[in-house]
């Protein structure tokens, strides 16, 4: 028995002795002291005696038993009444006690395992009593977080399902066959317990037993899918028996495709006469994707959302249970739209249950966020001449960027660190996401795996040599360079990671993760790799939606879609990193980062939403109406409705939000125009008398009538891109808010060029100057690469100090308040009006011939409590939208079809 083992033994027992001591429901009484205790008197019995092993052992138990996770938010249907309390004395759980047992044993914390069997119970009591006779029907959806253990959570609903009395439950599993695969190799372990790829008669039960199976297999339930097959006609035909002649559930994992599902309904109508007495639960993983019906009104629905519900109507007892971590498309669907053959949308109507990450979850909010407490983020600059972000199917690159060189070193080295923290046998995996064309995914993969080589190479001849000889090789140099500029902070000095490099390398495989012919599953299986798997992934949307990179170290992003759920569900880097979280990097371009950060705030937004909701005992059908109202929500909708090539009319609040200028034409005559308009409201401004100057440079007007407001709104030429700053809504809402404003005019205190010195009366203004890119490649428009030409801090203008002074403890923290509390501080809008400079990212040439004007308005309150009756209309033209995002819909409809 090596050491390792002895430590992991040691941990092991040490963790399950504590459970048991103090009982599942009496966690938080496990103190640093009963640890310590616990794992000296484990390794006493195992003969260990060193302090640093059990020391080690002692702090990873402490981290494990602080991880802890809250119930989250839910609310449901007026109609909902609780079943499960007076039905659990008469279930036999032998499906769920064995998952938890499973959980325990799969290095789940403690805490987790506890408040998984909590939430698990408050979902399966808003599933339908399995038991209540006649016919019903419902809907319902459970919103989690990317990679955050959402198969694990439905996998326990599962179970208890099956407990509870339902008969037959189908997983949809994506629109790809890998994620397929992958979800019914983890049905297998935590429902089944047998190992479907292994079905010939001639391997015995014992040796097919997988996950729960290992601790008891009594009961196996019934399964015509495979980690290998789908259902298809031709399996179909195999099945000798109907529903009613099985004795435990029937459970299918099958993709979202149409002729799957047809082969399914088909097997379902022909085959079975007495489908009325199987109560039915149908769980459709990834729900926002592919399952949303998004035709127009009076057409017919698309074909998989049809097929979802033809499927739901066959049974007379049927619970639809959506997951997703990107909820907004499910809530956008109408509730009311029914279809007499297929029958009801997928609106969840009967509840909606927003799951709470674990603690120990690393997702947007740790990374992106003002607060984050990871730097692991790296801007991307180099990638355009060989990586463009827009380009053909047919292109061919032709050598890897310098950063994505640089991003598989990083790979390499943090794999030579976890081997040195005692995680070697444990997996590792990089993406590379740059194209969504499968021949260029190929391309790039053989570059990634031909500079791998080198590097294998170099590092076997090289790693063994002293420091000073070792460098001179090239890629010894670079691993080196590589090493100091991002890990010289870790426990471990070059000399030690050197020598481990060889083990580090050898067994990194690229492999192509895609639709192709070339396409390799993503295999992490401890009967294939019980060394675990070092893997660099190659591939586009495959790679961006359900399927888990175990150990997940490194990501290369260049994507240009700028939706909201899209970006998150390509961020396969959220999820669990116990003992590396760190060490972890991501590489992006800084339009990117911008987007993510952006999201990141949005979606805290929705889930602050979620607890609002639950507050108010709102319904489901309520709380759509209010998302539809949120103005960050306008790409979503679009998303929805953008096939159609019609407009989409939104009611939205201004209350609480920040709208600005994000893109800017460049002709002259709008530039004319709104310097003109720029005159006009400060001549405006200067007949008030009520200037303030704010700095040296800025200028503010306080408590002046909307009349100035609304006649510059009016004049000022927008670029229809800008969406928010659409004048027609701005000026219906100045109209019904019907109160004072304050302006702000602000001025460049360090002018790069006195010459361009805007001058109005006693008024001067000199240009800001920004870093902007051509709007989709085109000259007649540009964009803040981070969408926004403002700074958050111009906000504070106008807010009395002393009610800052209430909410910070010194005045030198002002700078921490965001703009969504000092929205909430505000009394009155403000106006802010500026000048700009605009330069080319990359060439620094001057973008405009002219200085351009852009504003923004911080409007007073709180986001999300704003009166109904003050709601704005913005109409989006889809047309618009589906040529923003045309390629993003024709990479979906190629897997969809696939």
């Amino acid at each position: 028995m090596t050491d390792i083992v002895k430590l992991n033994q040691i941990e092991d027992l040490s963790e399950k002795f504590l459970v048991a001591k103090v009982g599942e429901n009496e966690l938080d009484q496990i103190d640093s002291e009963m640890i310590l205790e616990t794992v000296k008197m484990m390794a006493h019995s195992l003969s260990v005696t060193d302090e640093n092993d059990i020391n080690v052992i002692v702090t990873k138990l402490e981290e494990r038993f602080d991880i802890s996770m809250t119930l989250g938010s839910y609310f449901e249907a007026k109609d909902y009444i609780p079943w499960l309390e007076d039905s659990r004395g008469d279930i036999d759980w032998f499906f769920w006690n064995r998952y938890k047992r499973h959980l325990s044993h799969s290095n789940f914390p403690p805490k987790v395992v506890t408040q998984l069997d909590v939430v698990t119970d408050k979902i399966l009591d808003h599933l339908e009593n399995p038991k209540k006779e006649g016919d019903w029907s419902r809907k319902g959806l459970v919103v989690g977080h990317v990679q955050s253990g959402k198969t694990a959570n439905y996998t326990g609903v599962i179970n208890k399902a099956a407990d509870a009395g339902y008969k037959v439950i189908i997983v949809l599993a994506g629109i790809l066959s890998a994620l397929r695969s992958q979800t019914q190799e983890r049905i297998d372990e935590g429902f089944r317990g047998v190992d479907s790829s292994k079905q010939l008669d001639d391997i015995p039960l014992r040796d097919r037993l997988v996950g729960v199976g290992k601790y008891s297999h009594d009961k196996v339930p019934i399964s015509f899918t495979t980690t290998v097959h789908d259902f298809k006609n031709s399996i179909a035909k195999q099945i000798g028996s109907t529903l009613d002649n099985f004795n435990q559930p029937v459970v299918l994992v099958i993709k979202k495709n149409k002729a799957i599902l047809q082969n399914l309904i088909n097997w379902l109508k022909n085959n079975n006469l007495n489908l009325d007495q199987f109560p039915f639960l149908l769980i459709d993983d990834e729900a926002d994707h592919a399952s949303i019906n998004t035709n127009k009104e009076d057409t017919d629905a698309t074909a998989i959302n049809s097929k979802i519900r033809e499927l739901l109507k066959l049974f007379r007892q049927n619970m639809y249970l959506g997951y997703t971590a990107t909820p907004f498309a499910n809530i956008f669907i109408d509730p009311n739209n029914n279809h007499e053959m297929i029958g009801d949308e997928l609106f969840p109507r009967d509840f909606i249950i927003s799951l709470d990450a674990p603690s120990n979850y690393v997702g947007s909010k740790r990374i992106f966020s003002s607060d984050s407490d990871l730097d692991i983020v790296r801007e991307l600059l180099d990638f355009e001449d060989l990586l463009p972000t827009s380009h053909k199917k047919d292109y061919i690159p032709e050598a890897l960027p310098v950063s994505l060189e640089e991003a598989i070193r990083v790979f390499t080295l943090i794999r030579a660190i976890r081997i040195l923290r005692d995680q070697e046998f444990k997996h590792n995996s990089m993406l590379i996401n740059v194209s969504r064309f499968t021949d260029v995914q190929s391309h790039i993969k053989l570059l990634v795996h031909d500079y791998v080589d080198e590097l294998r190479r170099n590092i076997i001849n090289h790693y063994a040599l002293d420091e000073l000889q070792a460098i001179k090789n090239e890629s010894i140099r670079s691993l080196k360079e590589t090493f100091d500029k991002e890990f010289s902070g870790v426990e471990f000095d070059w000399k030690t990671v050197q020598l481990t490099l060889k083990r580090a390398v050898s067994p990194i495989k690229t492999i192509e993760v895609n639709a192709s012919k070339s396409s390799e599953p993503l295999d992490y299986s401890k009967e294939n790799y019980p060394k675990g798997r070092s893997i660099i992934a190659v591939g586009g949307l495959s790679l961006s939606r359900g399927l888990t990179l175990e150990g997940l170290t490194v990501s290369y992003f260049i994507r240009n879609t700028q939706m909201y759920d899209t970006l998150m569900q390509m961020g396969r880097w959220f999820g669990y990193r116990e003992g590396f979280a760190e060490l972890c990097r991501l590489y992006m371009p800084c339009e990117a980062i911008s987007w993510y950060e952006h999201i990141s705030d949005v979606t805290e937004e929705l889930r602050d939403e979620f607890k609002r909701m639950e507050n108010a005992k709102l319904t489901p059908e309520e709380f759509g109406l209010c998302v539809r109202s949120h103005p960050e929500s306008l790409i979503v909708t679009a998303r929805n409705k953008m096939r159609t090539g019609t407009s989409v009319l939104r009611q939205i609040s201004l209350h609480g939000r920040h709208v600005e200028t994000t893109v800017l034409g460049t002709a002259n005559s709008l530039q004319d125009n709104n310097k003109t308009a720029l005159d006009y409201l400060i001549k405006d401004l200067l007949q008030t008398d009520s200037l303030i100057n704010t700095s040296s440079t800025n200028y503010l007007f306080q408590d002046i009538n909307d009349e100035p407001i609304k006649k510059f709104i009016d004049s000022y030429t927008n670029h229809p891109a800008s969406i928010v700053t659409e004048p027609k809504p701005i000026l219906d809402y100045i109209g019904k808010i019907n109160c004072n404003w304050d302006v702000q005019l602000i001025s460049n205190s360090r002018p790069h060029d006195e010459y361009k010195a805007y001058s109005k009366q006693n008024i001067t203004i000199h240009p800001l100057m920004r870093t902007v890119s051509l709007y989709k490649e085109t000259k007649s428009a540009i964009t803040s690469n981070k969408r926004r030409f403002s700074d958050p801090k111009w906000e504070k203008a106008g807010v009395d100090r002393a009610i800052i002074d209430a909410h910070i403890e010194t005045l030198e923290n002002v700078k921490s308040l965001s703009g969504k509390l000092l929205r909430q501080l505000r009394e009155r809008p403000l106006l802010t009006v500026y000048l700009l400079d605009c330069e080319l990212g990359e060439t620094k040439e001057p973008a405009l011939e002219q200085t351009a004007l852009a504003w923004s308005i911080s409007f007073p309150g709180e986001a999300g409590k704003g009166k109904p009756e003050n709601l704005v209309e913005y109409i989006v033209n889809t047309t618009w939208w589906k040529q923003e995002f045309s390629s993003l819909l024709e990479e979906e409809d190629e897997l969809e079809n696939d």
